[in-house]
């Protein structure tokens, strides 16, 4: 064991039995909070985090934050076993809570991507809905993708199934409940897609439409 994980142990709350911690991004007022076995936390270069929690219940959970990542607030949640949430490279998150539940469920989301704040990620419910005639459980958690270059605005919710595709575009506060295209604009409560044939840059861009 390293030096430093010896003293991130001493100073985090990180419990079990063969955790391990691959830091080569820059951390500040990042804390740690794990109960389990044979997690992986892989931070990548040029990645940095700030002001954010990382929590992880269970066993065999992986995290992994692309190069060149700035995740600026709020928090990653694991929960049972096996679950696994990727962030790709030169993505930008001003805040989001990205939770994955359930065992084996991931969240993956592509290279530079440019997320707002207050967004918040679910792949599962957290408690279960049961058919009265089948007593069978009925909102079982499922996978988000997204992939590369979206743009989400801030205060949107993106559940469970979800797959929203490239160069899209999720307006502020929506609530994403089903698939979006690539090259699209969705938006709304549930969300819908309002535009499509569309791309965008973070930079604002004027030359292009001076008379």
């Amino acid at each position: 064991m390293n030096t430093f994980f010896r003293k991130l142990l001493k100073k985090q709350k990180i419990k079990g039995k063969n955790n391990a911690i691959l830091q080569d991004g820059s951390l500040h007022n990042v804390q740690y909070n794990v109960r389990g076995n044979n997690n992986l936390i892989e931070i990548k270069k040029g990645a940095t985090l700030s002001n954010m929690m990382i929590y992880m219940r269970g066993d065999n959970h992986k995290l992994v934050i692309g190069e060149n990542c700035a995740f600026k607030g709020g928090s990653v949640w694991f929960e049972d076993n096996n679950c696994h949430i990727e962030i790709g490279k030169d993505t930008t998150i001003e805040s989001a809570h990205l939770a994955a539940t359930e065992p084996g469920r991931k969240i993956l989301i592509g290279d530079d991507c440019m997320f707002s704040y207050s967004i918040e990620f679910r792949t599962g419910d957290s408690h279960s809905i049961i058919d009265n005639e089948t007593k069978e459980r009925i909102n079982c958690a499922q996978d988000i993708i997204v992939e590369d270059h979206v743009w989400i605005g801030a205060h949107s919710i993106v559940l469970k199934g979800v797959s929203i595709g490239g160069d899209s575009v999720i307006g502020i506060k929506s609530l994403v409940t089903k698939n979006v295209p690539p090259n699209s604009i969705a938006a709304g409560i549930p969300a819908k897609v309002i535009k499509n044939g569309i791309n965008w840059d973070r930079k604002r861009l004027y030359e292009a439409f001076e008379v």
